[in-house]
Formats: C-alpha cells, sequence, structure tokens
C-alpha cells in the first residue's frame, strides 16, 4: 500500500554498483534515517521502521519544548513504576488532576519550580479551585505534590514547594457512625442482596470497591484472603460466626459473592440500590464508607489493640489510631468502660476504716 506523509520527499541515487536506492527527506528538517536497531528493517514509507523515524522527528519540536519543565515530570511520573503499580481507579483519577496540572503549570521551567515563591502561586491554583469544589481541590493538589516528590526522589528537582498543605475540605463524618439501632433498622428493610453487602462491610471492615470484587475463591469457609485494591496489602482474617452464617447460606450466583442478577455487582448500580435502602430505612446521611470506622470501633469496644485491629483489616496502625480518634469518642460503651476504670482505681485508693 502506498503510504503518503505530509512534507516526505524521496529520491533516487544510483550506486556505484550500479543499484538503485532511495532516500526520504523531511522538509525543513532533513534526512530520514533509521533509528538504531532498525538499520536492517524494511525502510519506506509505511514501514514500522520508517514510521519510528518519521514519529521521532516529528515529536523532537515538542519533546525539546518541554524538557526541563513540569510537563517532563509529568511525563515521566506517568512512565514510571510507580505509576503502573497504581490501580487502575486511581490511575484515571489521576490522570483528570494531571490534565489541570498541566493546563497551570506544565510548560513551568524547573528553575520556577525550584524558586520558593511557587508555593504562593500553587496554593492560590489549589484556593481558586477550591471555590468551585473543596474537596477535589485538596486531591488534585495532593497529585502535585506526589509528582514533585517523585522528581525529588530521582533528582531531577531539589524541592518540593507542594509538600505539607493545609487542607481546604474537612469532612467531619465522626458522627456518622452505625450504632446498634441503625444496625437494626437496615437489617429490618434491605433486601438479601444489599443486606449481604452490609454484613460484609460490617464484618470486615473493607472498602467499597474492594468487597464488590471479592471472589467466592477467597473465603474457604473460616478465612477472607485477598489484596487490597488500593493499597495492595494482602488481607487474611478469620470470619465470626455470624458473618460465616451469612456468606455459607448466600446462594453463589457469581464469581463475585456480591452479585445482582447472577453476574458481578457494578458500582453505580450497587449505589443506586444502596441509597434505596438506607432511604428506607430512614438512615439519610449514614454511608457505606462508614462501616470501616464501626468495623474498627467495634474490635476497640471488644478490647483489640490497634496492631490486632489492623492485622484484622488490613490498615496500618496510624490508619486505626486516626479512626479511632474520629469515631471512639461516640461510643458510649467505651466512655462507660473508662468511668468504670477510674471509680475502681479511686476505690482502690480510698482508706479503710478500722
Amino acid at each position: 500500500m502506498r503510504v503518503r506523509l505530509k512534507g516526505v520527499y524521496s529520491h533516487k541515487k544510483v550506486l556505484s554498483d550500479h543499484t538503485v536506492k532511495r532516500y526520504y527527506t523531511l522538509r525543513g528538517v532533513g534526512a530520514i534515517k533509521p533509528l538504531a536497531g532498525d538499520e536492517d528493517e524494511p525502510f519506506r514509507p509505511g514501514t514500522q521502521a520508517f514510521m519510528r523515524a518519521y514519529n521521532a522527528m516529528i515529536n523532537a519540536p515538542s519533546k525539546a519544548r518541554i524538557a526541563g519543565t513540569m510537563q517532563a515530570l509529568l511525563n515521566g511520573y506517568q512512565q514510571s513504576p510507580e505509576w503502573k503499580r497504581l490501580a487502575p481507579r486511581t490511575q484515571s483519577d489521576y490522570v483528570k488532576a494531571i490534565g489541570k496540572i498541566e493546563t497551570a503549570f506544565g510548560h513551568h521551567p524547573i528553575e520556577v519550580l525550584e524558586d520558593p515563591k511557587i508555593r504562593p502561586r500553587f496554593l492560590k491554583w489549589r484556593d481558586t479551585m477550591a471555590e468551585a469544589s473543596p474537596r477535589q481541590a485538596d486531591a488534585v493538589f495532593g497529585v502535585l505534590r506526589i509528582v514533585l516528590e517523585w522528581g525529588r526522589d530521582r533528582g531531577l528537582v531539589s524541592h518540593n514547594h507542594a509538600l505539607r498543605p493545609k487542607k481546604v475540605y474537612r469532612a467531619d463524618r465522626s458522627e456518622q457512625l452505625w450504632l446498634p439501632p441503625h444496625i437494626q433498622a437496615l437489617r429490618a428493610v434491605a433486601p438479601p442482596d444489599i443486606l449481604l453487602a452490609f454484613e460484609l462491610a460490617l464484618g470486615t471492615g473493607q472498602r467499597k470497591g474492594d468487597l464488590l470484587k471479592l471472589g467466592w475463591s477467597s473465603y474457604n469457609g473460616s478465612r477472607i484472603s485477598f489484596r487490597q485494591g488500593k493499597r495492595k496489602r494482602l488481607v487474611d482474617m478469620p470470619v465470626t460466626q455470624a458473618l460465616k452464617a451469612t456468606l455459607d447460606a448466600a446462594p453463589r450466583a457469581a464469581t463475585t459473592i456480591l452479585a445482582r442478577n447472577g453476574k458481578p455487582w457494578g458500582s453505580v448500580n450497587f449505589d443506586h440500590r444502596w441509597r434505596e435502602a438506607v432511604l428506607a430505612a430512614g438512615l439519610n446521611g449514614l454511608h457505606f464508607h462508614d462501616l470501616r470506622g464501626t468495623a474498627c470501633t467495634a474490635l476497640a469496644e471488644a478490647g483489640c489493640t490497634p496492631s490486632e485491629i489492623a492485622a484484622m483489616l488490613g490498615w496500618t496502625v496510624s490508619t486505626v489510631n486516626r479512626m479511632l480518634d474520629a469515631y471512639q469518642a461516640m461510643t458510649a460503651s467505651l466512655s462507660n468502660s473508662a468511668v468504670a476504670k477510674l471509680e475502681a482505681k479511686a476505690s482502690q485508693n480510698i482508706p479503710q476504716k478500722h
């Protein structure tokens, strides 16, 4: 097939052995020659070797323009092993944030990024985004911090002026805990498929995304073992007798534990059905995600240490402590226990009368 490329010209030359060789030129640039390793490949418009050489020459000016800029850092991060280790959903979210960073700072030279005066500009840009969505502004700024830290770790920049910003979005869900009356209310109205998801979340403390992908192969009748999607941590936990009874009684209609009409449950459809059940139970304001804090708090109330909770839920100890800081104050049982211990200690110190 004959391929016509814009700006490509060819001419023939008769060599000393009387063979004819064809040469190619890109207008305004120069001769098109095979790249290293392609010397022995067929070389004419349309062949892979030719197209590689042609595209390299076409893209050379743009590569020269982005060398030594924020755009080069963004491109390098997206080609790095760190990027490849991210979950597909995380990559998708990061790509959206990177697009905003490219628009605002992609053309900035590295020297400008090194200047401490860039930090106020970073924060002003974030604050402008926060006028529409504080949460999204923090998320985008977080990706900027990650990219600059990746570059600093590799010596591409000396300073990361996006470190440790104070967040503009504060979500206080410390009062959004699934207390016993809430749990009873949802159990009373939830259809079987939603109830299974609820009990699984309450019994494991895992994210919705991981639970929707959790396969029956991860459950051996007494333990659940899988690798988390976001942090890639391996979770290996025994199930409670209550959760075991629920799982053993559940129909195995799909490869995943949570299913809808015999197929793995999609996130959007699940959210819709979950919302219906929550409203039917009169629990508007409580989220599926709040079950993570509820599970963590239940383990703490049972006397588990942060290390034991972390091992059970596949979290870090610092995550457990942050979760308990947010939720423990809402539980009456822990405050009752604290006062009981205080009074027991006080009674030991009362002088005995003889």
